[in-house]
């Protein structure tokens, strides 16, 4: 036999080449794989945001207490965080802050945004609704001196997650205008 003559057993003698690609029964074990892990890995995740969204919601109500007291110092004047009514027209003395607080200069010393003289320098919109802040008990408010101090007593403001993930978070304002962030072992609002 010539090496040049190839007969027509020698072609079809290879093996067949099988396609790429998944059969349906694979391709429904897979789903199902994946269906189940996605079904244990979302709540997880889940936990996850709304305990990274309470650090966000505490760490912008912090930058709104050291706004006011670098705005008090600055201006001489005093400067007031408080909750806010729904156009940040007054503080609402409510002692509930999650629908909205507002950082304003009070020249007046009052509880009314007095157009002319008082000046909004920071708004903040509600807080999603799992979550709520709580001030101390007879406190509505945060004021802080043209010395930086806070005006009154102590002051504790209190943020909890009502579905019970997030750990609960208490910030203190001392009299002397500064600001600490506990995070407690206590979970939900009770």
């Amino acid at each position: 036999m010539d090496s040049g003559d190839m007969s027509s057993d020698a072609i079809t003698s290879f093996p067949r080449r099988r396609h790429g690609g998944l059969t349906l029964v694979e391709t429904m074990i897979t789903l199902a794989v994946a269906s189940i892990l996605l079904t244990a890995a979302v709540p997880p995740m889940q936990d996850f945001i709304t305990r990274n969204r309470m650090s966000t919601e505490v760490n912008a109500f912090v930058a709104a207490l050291y706004l006011a007291r670098s705005e008090a110092v600055k201006r001489v004047q005093n400067v007031k965080v408080c909750p806010a009514n729904a156009d940040f027209s007054a503080c609402s003395c409510a002692t509930d802050w999650e629908g909205r607080w507002m950082v304003f200069v009070a020249a007046a010393d009052d509880d009314a945004v007095i157009s002319g003289t008082d000046t909004v320098l920071e708004h903040n919109p509600a807080l999603p609704a799992r979550f709520q802040i709580r001030g101390g008990i007879g406190r509505a408010d945060a004021v802080f001196r043209p010395d930086g101090q806070a005006a009154g007593s102590n002051n504790t403001f209190t943020f909890c997650d009502t579905g019970s993930v997030a750990n609960t978070r208490k910030v203190t304002l001392s009299n002397e205008g500064r600001i600490r962030v506990d995070q407690l072992t206590a979970v939900g609002c009770s």
